[in-house]
C-alpha cells in the first residue's frame, strides 16, 4: 500500500528542516498541511522541494482532514501522522509501517513518564476514560504519530481541534479497526507548544460525545 507522511504545520521553523531531512531518508513524501505561518516555515518547507498546502479551516484536525484528502486525491492508501516539533522520531516511520495491511491503524505509544507532567496527567485520564468507555485497552490515545488506511477513516472525522487523535481513536473502536501499538521514545520539543490546558477539556468533551453519538 503506498504511504505517505503528514505534516501540520503552524509555525514551526525551528523544527520543519529536521522533520524534512529525517522523513527524506526514508524516501517517503511528504504532504505538508500549514495553517498561515507567520514565521518561516512555508519558505524552509519549499526550499526544500515541498509543496505547502494550506488546511480548509484552522486547528490541527481541520489540517488532518484536508491532508487526508489530498493524499486519498493522489492515490496513497495509508497516511502517517507525526507531529512537526521533533518529539516523535520519524525513524520509527517504518516500524509503523511493516504492520500494514495486515492492521488498519498503528500507534506509536510513548513511555509515559518522558511527557511532561502537564501533559502527561491529562493524558492518562483520557486514555484511562476510552479503554472504560469503549472497552478498550490502549496506553496512548493522543499520540501524534500513527499511520492509518485512508479506506477507514472516509466521512468518519470532524474534530477540528487537538481533539482530533482521540476522535481517531475512538471511531477506530466504533468501526473495530484492527489497531497495533508500538512502544516508541517520546522527546523533547524543538519550539514552543501549541497545545493549551484548554484543550485538555475539548479532549475530555470529544471522548464523551463520541460515547453518547452513535457511529
Amino acid at each position: 500500500m503506498k504511504a505517505c507522511v503528514i505534516l501540520p504545520t503552524k509555525n514551526e521553523e525551528e523544527s520543519i528542516s529536521y522533520m524534512i531531512d529525517e522523513i527524506k531518508k526514508l524516501s517517503l513524501p511528504i504532504i505538508i498541511i500549514d495553517e498561515n505561518s507567520t514565521d518561516k516555515t512555508i519558505e524552509i518547507a519549499k526550499s526544500n522541494g515541498i509543496t505547502v498546502y494550506q488546511r480548509e479551516g484552522n486547528g490541527k484536525g481541520a489540517g488532518v482532514m484536508s491532508a487526508i484528502k489530498i493524499a486519498e486525491k493522489h492515490g496513497y492508501g495509508v497516511i502517517v501522522l507525526i507531529d512537526c516539533d521533533a518529539t516523535y522520531s520519524p525513524t520509527y516511520i517504518p516500524e509503523l509501517l511493516k504492520y500494514f495491511p495486515e492492521n488498519d491503524m498503528v500507534i506509536g505509544s510513548r513511555n509515559i513518564k518522558s511527557v511532561r507532567l502537564l501533559h502527561r496527567i491529562p493524558n492518562m485520564i483520557h486514555t484511562q476514560l476510552i479503554n472504560i468507555l469503549f472497552n478498550a485497552n490502549l496506553h496512548d490515545i493522543n499520540s501524534g504519530l500513527r499511520a492509518i488506511k485512508i479506506s477507514k477513516l472516509k466521512n468518519l472525522l470532524n474534530a477540528n481541534g487537538f481533539d482530533i487523535e482521540a476522535q481517531i481513536t475512538i471511531k477506530a473502536l466504533k468501526h473495530k479497526f484492527k489497531i497495533k501499538e508500538i512502544p516508541i521514545e517520546y522527546n523533547k520539543r524543538l519550539g514552543s507548544s501549541k497545545i493549551r490546558i484548554k484543550d485538555g477539556f475539548v479532549i475530555l468533551g470529544r471522548i464523551i460525545k463520541e460515547r453518547v453519538i452513535r457511529g
